[in-house]
């Protein structure tokens, strides 16, 4: 039974999937446990109102044991011809953190502008494993589990 982020990601492995990698849930619940108790642990000073994924079965699976532990929700978001939408409307000013299993520089520009469009706030940045796109960010704090040059061991 993992119970440290390199032993889950082991566990479960990442995997490519419609918006980016993905960590594969349905290997073990425990190990996506792990993975959300350490993304809560790390965002929890920003206190977030709500974490914003890409709209993947994986992605809804790590962001809902992350939320649970912090209390928030989860706002998904889609892209269907060019059009990206929400899945619910944003409280104005809420706090929001994109997560995802690691990030691409279009994927995490688009959701950051898709919340700011419909008046949420991006607080921090989050993901499983670092990437250059996580780490050009600076106006906000950007957490990885697993920094970038550790990351292509579980690519």
């Amino acid at each position: 039974m993992p119970t440290t982020v390199s032993g889950a990601l082991r566990t479960v492995g990442v995997a490519s999937d419609t918006y980016g990698p993905t960590v594969n849930t349905a290997l073990s619940p425990r190990a996506v446990d792990v993975l959300g108790e350490a993304l809560a642990d790390a965002l929890r000073a920003v206190q977030p109102h709500a974490l914003a994924i890409w709209d993947t079965s994986d992605e809804a699976v790590l962001a809902h044991a992350a939320a649970f532990r912090l209390g928030v929700c989860v706002l998904r978001a889609s892209e269907v011809e060019g059009i990206i939408t929400l899945d619910r409307d944003v409280d104005p000013d809420a706090r929001l953190v994109p997560l995802a299993t690691r990030w691409s520089g279009p994927r995490l520009s688009a959701l950051r502008k898709v919340v700011t469009a419909r008046g949420g706030r991006t607080v921090a940045v989050a993901a499983v494993l670092g990437s250059d796109a996580l780490a050009s960010v600076t106006d906000v704090p950007a957490t990885a589990l697993v920094d970038a040059d550790s990351a292509a061991e579980f690519l």
